[in-house]
């Protein structure tokens, strides 16, 4: 999963600063109002994720186009057919793929590794299909935030005082990655679920 993550940072780092912009307000809408955006969103997340479990798959330390594309439309074709239930699905991968990344912080692999990943996608999952509206607005929100800090990193390395400041922080304490992650992830999650009341409440009047 770390590996996953240094090849998004490697890339990222090979963008002009110009193209944070459109990731910086994808990441907005995202987080502004992703549970509106949901069925293009799933289907857009069942690509990405079944891409790089592809990538993955092939075994190489570089980017192989045919085996991401590969597993980019297998996973889409899934998420598709599977549309009911995509809420469910992404959660699980989402929970399974954290497990991993703590399970390497402790330098645990092998079956613990396979166990735990089962652990977490099964639990998230489960919460998943009792909490669909609130999966939703998680999911959309971690993707966005996702987003929007990939933009911002590009812009922030124009800038050479901000980008010795981020850098000299992150590299001191790795956890202020997922924290500057799991800030527009929470406010996401906030306001979606605010404009989502909003909505049912106009529902109810009409």
């Amino acid at each position: 999963m770390f590996y996953l993550a240094q090849e998004w940072m490697t890339f990222l780092r090979g963008l002009d600063a110009v193209v944070g912009i459109p990731l910086c307000l994808a990441g907005g809408a995202l987080i502004y109002a992703g549970w509106r955006l949901w069925p293009v969103v799933a289907l857009l997340s069942f690509g990405v994720v079944g891409g790089l479990i592809g990538q993955s798959l092939s075994g190489e330390n570089v980017f192989n186009v045919a085996w991401f594309g590969g597993g980019a439309v297998a996973l889409m074709l899934v998420g598709f057919l599977l549309s009911q239930f995509a809420s469910v699905v992404l959660a699980g991968i989402i929970g399974g793929a954290v497990t991993m990344m703590i399970l390497e912080v402790f330098r645990m692999s092998g079956p613990f590794m396979w166990l735990g990943a089962f652990l977490g996608f099964a639990g998230c999952g489960s919460w998943a299909f009792a909490n669909r509206n609130r999966v939703v607005a998680l999911v959309t929100s971690f993707e966005g935030g996702v987003l929007f800090i990939s933009g911002a990193s590009i812009m922030v390395r124009e800038v050479s005082w901000l980008h010795s400041f981020f850098r000299s922080m992150t590299a001191e304490s790795p956890f202020m990655i997922g924290f500057f992650l799991l800030v527009p992830t929470a406010v996401g999650v906030l306001v979606q679920a605010a404009d989502a009341n909003r909505s049912s409440a106009k529902t109810a009047q009409q």
